[in-house]
This record gives structure tokens, C-alpha cells and sequence, in this order.
């Protein structure tokens, strides 16, 4: 939206620059042609504001129309060729498809036969051919951003589709778990009802407990599933150490009890902690340490990895989107950037409390 308003500015600094000379300098017994040159300004305009295929043909069909049967022998508008040639990005930038390319090419010819509105001589032609060498350029240049930005799209949606599996297989394992758990103790209960019924109620408050901690886990990450991957063990806090272990500049710190944490919980914060070791190894080579801190509270779960390498060679890669898609899923939040005191910063936290029904 940025440019959009900065473009604007400048067609009204050169809209002001034409009422000396160019589109506004025609002689008072044509009184139209100021108002349609106007018109040429406008409705580009329009169209980068509200772009669609409509708009940009009115303004490219206005603009060639003015320039064929204008009986006013004038100088060609700055500001016009500023507006044709945002209407030519706008469009190329929207086109969905090949019939969009009469279009652009309405809107180049437009645009290259702006100097022909006073022919004089093969100036307007070198004119011309220039005006057709920036429409080119201008075509080129949108088109190549196009497909950096829909190549980064895939890219991102791959990773997306890759982090869902992983928590589709997660899922599998967490419902697994409870589900196990709960039909063995209602086993349990139905052999001693009748013999201890304090016993299976008991029983039965572990189920129900059981059974909020299986519905947590769906209920955090149903929407980002698909059902057709294998299964895989799930990784938990358990295993960060080992992690750790593999890095000799790295240092482990756990407070706090994560004996009873949920599954979804422990496999996000290993995950966390993986990721982030691999981006220190990879980004971080003249670092001398990294500090890796793991507190529990009744609430939540805080995974903080510092380290104290350079932040300036580091940016957002494709293994960040995915652990925060993660993070996310789960109900909590995860930043990474540089840290108040230098070095790199990756901080997540991750809520414990249960789901009731």
C-alpha cells in the first residue's frame, strides 16, 4: 500500500509540472482536451487503487483514444506516462491467465504512442521506441517479481504440508496414548465394581481426566491435519538433553516439573529446541556458546535458546515458518530475532491447560 500512495504523490508533483507544459497547455477554444487529458491522469490512477481488468482497460482505452484523435498539437504528459506505466505493473501483476495478454499489450501500446501526440519528426519516434523499451523493462521486472513471490509461496506451502504431516503423525500417537490408557482402566473398573466401588470410581475419574487431555490434543491441532501418513515415535523433553549433548558449545537448564506434560506439548518444545540448534550450527559458526532454558509452571512451558553469535547474518527461513506453524497449533506463540544484549534469540511458550468438553 506503501507505494501505492508514494506513486500517487509523484503523478500529482508531475500532474503540477504539466499545467506548464504537456497534457494542461492546450489552447482555450478546446475546452474538452483539458478535461480528458485530466481524464488520462485519473483513471490510471483509479486503476492502481482499485485494480481489475475493467479498470485497466477504461484507462488504457482512454489514453490511446486521447492520443489518435486529440486536434490539439501538444506535448505528451509526464504524469500520463507515469500512470500508464503503473497501470502496465498493476496489470501484469494480476494477470491470472492468457487472456490477460491483449491487456497488457492495450496498455503498452498505449504507453508507447504517448509521444506521437505531437508529430513532428522522428523525435517522437526515438520517443516512442524508448517509452516501448520501459514498458518492456516494466514487464520483465513484474514478471520476474511475480515469479520470486509465487516460487517463495510453494516453497512455504511445502513446508506447511511437511509440518502437517508431522502433526498428523503426532496426533496418531497422543490419541493412541490416552485411548490405551483409558481402556485399560475402564478393564480395570469393570472386574471391580462391585467388589470396590470406591476403587472404580477412581477408575473412572482418571478416564474422564484421560479422556480431556486425548480431546486437548484434537481440539489444538485437528485443523492442521491430513490422514494419510505413517506413523512415527513422537520425541519429547526426554530427548532434549541428548540434543544438547551433540553440541559442545551448548548448555541445558530445566526448571520447574515436565514428568507430566502433555504429548503435544513435549514433542513442540524438542522440536523447538531441534530447529534452533540446527539454525546456531548453521548461521552461528563464530558463536562460543548457547544457552538452552526449559520452565515448566502449572500454565505453560517457556523454551528460550540464546546465543550469543551474530544476529545481522541471520533472517526468517523456511524451518522458523514451519515451527511456528507448529507452536501455533499447539496454542502458544514463538518469536525469534535479535536479542536486547546481542546474539540470537529464539523464545516459545506453550500452554498446559486442558480442554474441557
Amino acid at each position: 500500500m506503501l507505494w501505492r500512495i508514494g506513486a500517487v504523490v509523484a503523478l500529482l508533483a508531475l500532474t503540477l509540472a504539466d499545467f506548464s507544459f504537456g497534457l494542461f497547455s492546450s489552447p482555450g477554444r478546446y475546452p474538452w482536451v483539458g478535461a480528458a487529458a485530466l481524464g488520462c491522469i485519473v483513471l490510471p490512477a483509479f486503476a492502481w487503487l482499485r485494480p481489475s481488468r475493467p479498470a485497466a482497460f477504461v484507462a488504457a482505452t482512454a489514453c490511446l483514444t486521447f492520443t489518435l484523435v486529440n486536434p490539439v498539437s501538444r506535448e505528451f504528459g509526464l504524469a500520463e506516462t507515469l500512470a500508464l506505466t503503473g497501470v502496465l505493473a498493476v496489470t501484469v501483476h494480476r494477470a491470472r491467465n492468457w487472456w490477460d495478454a491483449p491487456l497488457v499489450v492495450l496498455v503498452v501500446v498505449a504507453l508507447a504512442t504517448q509521444p506521437l501526440q505531437r508529430f513532428n519528426g522522428s523525435g517522437e519516434i526515438v520517443g516512442a521506441m524508448a517509452l516501448l523499451l520501459v514498458a518492456t523493462a516494466t514487464v520483465s521486472l513484474t514478471g520476474y517479481l511475480r515469479l520470486l513471490g509465487r516460487a517463495r509461496q510453494k516453497e512455504v506451502a511445502t513446508v506447511r504440508a511437511e509440518q502437517r504431516a508431522e502433526f498428523a503423525r503426532d496426533l496418531h500417537d497422543f490419541v493412541g496414548h490416552h485411548i490405551t490408557g483409558m481402556v485399560v482402566l475402564a478393564q480395570g473398573a469393570g472386574r471391580i465394581v462391585e467388589r470396590n466401588p470406591a476403587q472404580a470410581r477412581q477408575a473412572l475419574e482418571r478416564i474422564e481426566e484421560a479422556g480431556g487431555e486425548a480431546m486437548s490434543a484434537m481440539r489444538r491441532m485437528i485443523g492442521m491435519l491430513r490422514d494419510d501418513v505413517p506413523v512415527a515415535p513422537v520425541a519429547g523433553i526426554v530427548d532434549v538433553a541428548p540434543l544438547v549433548a551433540a553440541e559442545p558449545r551448548a548448555r541445558l537448564q530445566v526448571r520447574g516439573d515436565t514428568a507430566n506434560l502433555p504429548l503435544e506439548v513435549t514433542s513442540s518444545v524438542h522440536r523447538v529446541v531441534m530447529e534452533s540448534l540446527t539454525n546456531f550450527r548453521k548461521h552461528a559458526a563464530e558463536a562460543t556458546a548457547v544457552d538452552v532454558r526449559i520452565e515448566s509452571t502449572p500454565d505453560h512451558v517457556t523454551v528460550t535458546i540464546t546465543d550469543d553469535g551474530k544476529p545481522s547474518r541471520r533472517g526468517k527461513g523456511f524451518g522458523l515458518i514451519g515451527l511456528a506453524e507448529r507452536v501455533q497449533a499447539a496454542g502458544g506463540r514463538l518469536s525469534a530475532g535479535p536479542g536486547a544484549h546481542g546474539g540470537w534469540v529464539v523464545d516459545a511458550v506453550l500452554p498446559i491447560g486442558k480442554v474441557t468438553a
